[in-house]
């Protein structure tokens, strides 16, 4: 039976970054979503299991991806996606949805894009503070919205982190938040 954990947050006073919706879930054998097309960015970490993505690419043409434990996947705004928990190994994962103003600029700085939408940690280190963020998020949702927002960046820098140790262009990084 499938356990899920999910929080609707109340960003309407947060502008440059705000979740809109996170949670958590160990799903069924076979669970899936979509397709559907979601109007901010949602990030899912696979935190055991696998599964199947099926995305639009930048072209309109479903790719399919294979997701397993450690990686993940983001869905951008207004992308095609579907996604199937394995029958024999179904994912739990965690996830959070987000947007503002300048989410597509922190998300350019991740490296991911609808091309290129799948996570695979390289560090372990930066994997955990992503993780943990992201799962801090989910069990206490009962903190105080600018508590959570905090954590929203600093699960966006892990990320950007992530990404910048493998290409080192931090100007990009310190400028994204100089503005």
């Amino acid at each position: 039976m499938s356990e899920v954990i999910f929080s609707v947050f109340p960003s309407e006073n947060f502008v440059d970054l705000g979740l809109y919706q996170f949670g958590w879930e160990q799903c069924d054998p076979s669970h899936s979503f979509g397709p559907a097309a979601r109007n901010h960015y949602l990030f899912h970490y696979c935190l055991s299991g696998t599964g199947t993505l099926f995305a639009e690419n930048t072209s309109g043409k479903s790719i399919t991806y294979q997701i397993k434990s450690g990686q993940g996947f983001m869905i951008f705004p207004h992308q095609v996606c579907t996604y199937i928990a394995d029958h024999e190994i179904p994912w739990e994962y965690v996830w959070i949805e987000f947007d503002g103003l300048r989410a597509k600029e922190a998300v350019e700085l991740t490296g991911l894009s609808p091309g290129q939408p799948v996570y695979r940690a390289r560090y372990k280190d930066i994997a955990d503070t992503m993780k943990s963020e992201m799962l801090y998020i989910v069990n206490h949702k009962n903190e105080s919205p600018f508590h959570l927002i905090g954590h929203l960046f600093l699960f966006i820098d892990s990320f950007i982190v992530f990404y910048y140790n493998n290409n080192c262009d931090t100007h990009k990084v310190v400028s994204l938040y100089s503005h």
